[in-house]
C-alpha cells in the first residue's frame, strides 16, 4: 500500500528557462512524502549483517535535508534510489546549475525513469542541440514504452471503493477495500461484500491454509470513514464460517498494510505511517514490534528468503533493505548493475526472485529482481509490465499458481480524507489483472 502522501512541488524559471513544474511536477509527486510520524527513538547506527551492505537510518527528518552536500551524501548511502535522484536533481535546479540538472536526469534515464510529457520535452531542449539531448530523447522514448503481458480476470464493482489487495482462493477472489471497509468476494463480475465485525479500512490479504484463515489488516488511513473505535492490527478470516476468528493488534496503535506469511508459518507486517514492522509466531496471537520507527521511512512490501533467515522490506523512498532475522540486524540490498530499487509498493519472491510493483516510479511498472545466489545483491531487474493502458495505478496482490493477481485500477486519487469522493471524479469499478511469471 502506498501509503504516503502524494505532494508535488512547484517552483518559477530561472535564467536557462527550465520550469520546474514541467520538469519535476510527476517525477515528485512519486517522491514526495507528507506524512510526519511520530518522532522515533534516536537511531544513529543501524548494524549491518556482515554479508550485506549498510541500511542507513532515515526518518521524516532525512526527507528534510535539501542541500546538495547533504543529498550526495544520501545517495551514497542509497545508490539505487531515484527517489533520492529526484531530490538532487531539484537541488541543481534551485543552484541554477543547468549541468547538474542534465547529469542527474541521464542517471535516471539510464535506469529506466522517464518524466512527464512536457518534463521530458523541457529536459531535453535543457540539453540544447547535443548528443546528449539525443541520448536523453532515445532513453525516455524507450522507458516510456508500454509493456502489457497481462489480462483482465475479474472486476469489482465501484461499491468496493478503494480496493487495495486482492488474494484468489479457490474459484473466487477476495479483495479489501480501505473507504468500503468491506471485504468483497467474487468471481468474474457477481460479487457480494462482507462487513466484518469490528474491522476498520481493509489493506493486506495472505493465505494460511495451516491454520485455515485469510489474515487480513486492519486499520486507520487518511480516507477511512468513521474512525471511532477502528481496530488495528490483523484479522483472522475463516472464509468457511465466513467470520474472524483471530485479532491480533499491533502494542501502540500502529497501522499495518502489507502481510507476509514465511513458510514457517511467522507472521510479519509493514506499517508504512509510522514506520514499523511487526511479528507474530506461529498460533501467536499477538503482534511484536520487530523493528521500530526510525530505521524506515515508509515500509511497504515484504518477503522472506527460501531459507528463511532473512526478511526483505521495500522502502518506498530509499530501496530494500534485508533483516538477518536470527540477530535482528539490517543491511540494504546492493545492485550488481545499474537499476532502480525504490518505490517499491508490494513485493513477493518466487524461487530467487522479488516481484515487486514499483508504481512510485515513472512510469509505473512491474519488476522481477533477480538475487544472487547469497541473496544479499540484485544481480539484474527486468520489466514484466509497464505503462499498461488500462492502469490507474498498479497496487496489492498476491502470487498464486505462477502468476501475479493484482489491482490494477488504484483510485487513491480518487478519495479525500473521510472518504468522501473528490470533486469531479467518481469511483469506479476495480480491474483485477493476472500477470505470468514464467
Amino acid at each position: 500500500m502506498k501509503l504516503i502522501a502524494i505532494n508535488g512541488r512547484q517552483g518559477s524559471k530561472t535564467r536557462f528557462g527550465l520550469n520546474l513544474v514541467l520538469v519535476l511536477g510527476l517525477a515528485l509527486a512519486a517522491a514526495g512524502c507528507t506524512y510526519m510520524p511520530p518522532k522515533p527513538p534516536q537511531a544513529d547506527n543501524v548494524p549491518a549483517t556482515p554479508e550485506a551492505a549498510q541500511w542507513r537510518a532515515v526518518s521524516a527528518e532525512t526527507g528534510k535535508i535539501t542541500d546538495i552536500d547533504g543529498l550526495e551524501a544520501l545517495a551514497r548511502d542509497f545508490p539505487d534510489s531515484g527517489s533520492v535522484r529526484l531530490r538532487l536533481l531539484q537541488a541543481h535546479f534551485v543552484a541554477d546549475d543547468r549541468a547538474g540538472v542534465i547529469e542527474q536526469a541521464l542517471w535516471l534515464a539510464r535506469r529506466g525513469y522517464s518524466f512527464s510529457e512536457g518534463g521530458r520535452k523541457q529536459i531535453v531542449r535543457l540539453a540544447g542541440e547535443t548528443a546528449v539531448a539525443d541520448r536523453l530523447a532515445a532513453l525516455f522514448e524507450r522507458n516510456a514504452k508500454p509493456a502489457e503481458n497481462s489480462k483482465t480476470v475479474a472486476v469489482a464493482p465501484a461499491e468496493a471503493k478503494l480496493a487495495e489487495a486482492v488474494l484468489p482462493y479457490g474459484d473466487m477472489f477476495l479483495v479489501s477495500t480501505v473507504v468500503s471497509r468491506d471485504l468483497f468476494v467474487g468471481e468474474a463480475s457477481s460479487w457480494k461484500s462482507l462487513n466484518l465485525e469490528g474491522a476498520s479500512s481493509l489493506a493486506g490479504l495472505a493465505d494460511d491454509p495451516a491454520r485455515g484463515v485469510i489474515w487480513i489488516s486492519s486499520g486507520v488511513y487518511d480516507p477511512t470513514p468513521d474512525t471511532g473505535g477502528a481496530f488495528s492490527g490483523l484479522l483472522g478470516f475463516r472464509p468457511e464460517a465466513q467470520k474472524i476468528v483471530y485479532r491480533s493488534a499491533t502494542p501502540d496503535g500502529a497501522t499495518p498494510s502489507d502481510i507476509h506469511l514465511a513458510d514457517n508459518g511467522q507472521l510479519f507486517a509493514s506499517a508504512p505511517i509510522a514506520g514499523g514492522i511487526y511479528s507474530a509466531a506461529p498460533m501467536d496471537g499477538e503482534l511484536e514490534l520487530l523493528i521500530p520507527p526510525g530505521t524506515f521511512r515508509s515500509p511497504q512490501g515484504l518477503a522472506t528468503s527460501a531459507d528463511g533467515s532473512k526478511l526483505y522490506i521495500s522502502d518506498y523512498r530509499y530501496g530494500i533493505a534485508i533483516v538477518d532475522l536470527a540477530a535482528n540486524r539490517i543491511g540494504r540490498l546492493t545492485a550488481s548493475k545499474p537499476m532502480l530499487l525504490d518505490g517499491i509498493d508490494g513485493m513477493w519472491r518466487i524461487e530467487n526472485r522479488l516481484i515487486g510493483v514499483q508504481n512510485g516510479q515513472i512510469p509505473m511498472r512491474i519488476v522481477e529482481i533477480i538475487l544472487s545466489p547469497d541473496g544479499n545483491s540484485a544481480a539484474d531487474l527486468r520489466v514484466l509490465e509497464q505503462a499498461h493502458s488500462e492502469w490507474t495505478e498498479p497496487l496489492g496482490g498476491n502470487i498464486h499458481g505462477g502468476f501475479l493477481y493484482y489491482v490494477a485500477t488504484g483510485q487513491w486519487d480518487r478519495f479525500e480524507q473521510g472518504g468522501a469522493v473528490k470533486q469531479g471524479t467518481a469511483a469506479g469499478p476495480t480491474q483485477i489483472r493476472r500477470l505470468p511469471l514464467d
